[in-house]
């Protein structure tokens, strides 16, 4: 067995003056200013660049999104449809007097005396209840919104009745400080109003069902005041920094929608398993 000789440990190494490492360094990624004009979101990987895009350029504000099945849609709330629905011709009266009918209904027979214990303190009884009935299907002037782009896109490419037409994603941001108080009524409003007000609670299992939706969701709820409800869009667009339409194809409605889907029952299973 031939020895080793201590000196050859001590040889001097190979210079690495002049040398070229061959090492992978990433190259920095450039921010997304801008989008191109004819921006469609057809996979997840425009859903990504949507998302930077958003995260750069609109910081200082509140950025929160729809999804429409189709591009036919307008913003529009839940009462202000229902009503449209029953009469090809109505007014903001009908509209109010629908609104309160609904309401009194559900206070009465649907929301709890309970839940008021976990209301926030600044936040108004009527704003309070009208949110949890919102999501669990109660008409009214709130519009949903979610901070969530992935969120409205699931709403806007779900239904296979709309995959044969294109969809769209609103962006609508705002700052904060220039939305009116929302700790009000909103029967009272003025102008807009934004609210985001949590449900107080320990536990997920806790929240009316209608809250454990909103918290997934990432909902949040913008409406106009009494005047305003046959115009919503108009004053929306109006009171904000900013809204943007990006549209959805219809030819890739199904596969994000199986994409998405699938996405969801993965994040289902991990935490089941956790």
């Amino acid at each position: 067995m031939e020895r080793c000789n201590d000196k050859d440990l001590f040889i001097e190494p190979h210079p690495l003056e002049g040398t070229v490492l061959d090492i992978d360094t990433p190259c920095s990624q450039k921010a997304i200013t801008s989008l191109p004009d004819n921006f469609q979101i057809r996979t997840k990987s425009d859903i990504k660049i949507l998302q930077e895009y958003v995260a750069f350029n609109y910081t200082k504000g509140i950025s929160l999104y729809r999804g429409h099945e189709s591009r036919d849609y307008k913003i529009e709330s839940t009462i202000v449809r229902h009503v449209k629905g029953k009469k090809k011709e109505c007014s903001v009266e009908d509209i109010l007097e629908a609104e309160k009918n609904e309401y009194n209904l559900f206070r009465r027979d649907v929301f709890k005396t309970e839940w008021l214990h976990n209301k926030p303190q600044k936040t108004d009884e009527m704003l309070f209840a009208m949110s949890i009935g919102r999501h669990l299907g109660l008409p009214c002037r709130l519009i949903d919104v979610t901070a969530s782009l992935e969120t409205a896109i699931w709403f806007a490419v779900m239904n296979p009745k709309f995959h044969n037409v294109d969809g769209e994603i609103i962006l609508i941001y705002l700052y904060k400080n220039d939305v009116l108080e929302t700790n009000q009524s909103p029967f009272n409003a003025t102008k807009l109003s934004y609210a985001h007000e949590p449900f107080m609670t320990d536990s997920l299992s806790d929240l009316p069902l209608g809250e454990q939706r909103r918290f997934v969701q990432n909902g949040h709820f913008i409406w106009v005041d009494n005047n305003s409800l046959l115009n919503e869009e108009q004053v929306i667009k109006d009171s904000v920094v900013l809204v943007r339409h990006f549209t959805i194809s219809w030819r890739a409605k199904n596969t994000l929608a199986k994409e998405l889907r699938r996405d969801v029952y993965k994040g289902f299973i991990h935490r089941f398993n956790c």
